[in-house]
């Protein structure tokens, strides 16, 4: 089978900023855009929405007396490393998603201690319309492969049978948020064999379509049940969600491609 890339699928994008999107509506249909400059906006919009691209401004409007007494004297524009936080929250929806930093000019030298540690990529203000065209188009190109990856994994184990491997992705996408949903709740309860009996299964699918990045954490986390190494089962579990909502996440590029 040639695959190919199915270009018609929304790429949602959240700038904070104040960036002229004027230019971009005609250019970018592809793209769902988001622009806020409000730090309670901004917060609503990760809670409930799920991007595929954050560009995050150094500076958003909120009041400096609301923020945390831990960030005070840390940063220039402590809002930005708060936000990449709440953002990062392996509970959060949009987890995995990437951010890039944009910084002022004359900050560029704390670039290194605070952009580049917290976030994926950094732009310097100001950004011209191609320089922003260009990095979108980077990351969505990105994202594409990424799932083009997934794909040819599975086609590979069905010898490019398209339906079967159709098959097996919607099953995985049905049944992998629910394993996951059923071991949190049973390590919260204190449950351990049930646990350990959903890893093993969820192990076994990850181990059988050649999902490495699932399957490695499972494996951890199954030998840390299996010894009752419960100390270490927390940390094993938030790994092993965050590879699985990372899967998650190209579920309709991958759905896209192999029913195009």
């Amino acid at each position: 089978m040639s695959l190919k890339i199915y270009q018609d699928q929304q790429f949602n994008v959240l700038i904070t900023g104040d960036i002229d999107m004027n230019h971009l509506s005609s250019q970018r249909h592809r793209q769902n855009i988001m622009v806020t400059n409000e730090y309670d906006e901004i917060l609503r919009l990760i809670e409930t929405t799920q991007f595929d691209l954050i560009l995050l401004d150094s500076t958003v409007n909120c009041s400096v007396a609301a923020v945390p007494d831990r960030l005070l004297g840390h940063f220039r524009h402590p809002w930005q490393s708060e936000l990449i936080t709440r953002i990062k929250d392996p509970l959060g929806l949009n987890n995995t998603t990437p951010i890039i930093a944009i910084i002022n000019s004359t900050e560029e030298s704390q670039r290194e201690k605070q952009s580049l540690i917290e976030a994926d990529d950094w732009l310097i203000k100001p950004i011209s319309e191609k320089q922003l065209n260009e990095t979108i188009d980077i990351w969505q190109t990105k994202a594409i492969a990424i799932a083009l990856a997934y794909i040819q994994i599975i086609l590979n184990k069905t010898k490019n049978n398209q339906q079967l491997t159709l098959t097996i992705f919607e099953k995985l996408f049905e049944e992998l948020p629910q394993q996951i949903i059923h071991i949190k709740d049973a390590l919260e309860n204190k449950q351990y064999d049930r646990a350990k009996e959903i890893t093993h299964q969820l192990n076994g699918s990850a181990s059988f379509c050649g999902l490495t990045n699932i399957q490695q954490p499972a494996n951890t986390l199954e030998s840390c049940l299996l010894k009752n190494n419960y100390a270490a089962i927390d940390q094993h579990f938030q790994v092993l969600q965050q590879c699985t909502l990372d899967f998650i996440r190209y579920q309709e590029s991958i759905i896209k491609n192999l029913m195009s």
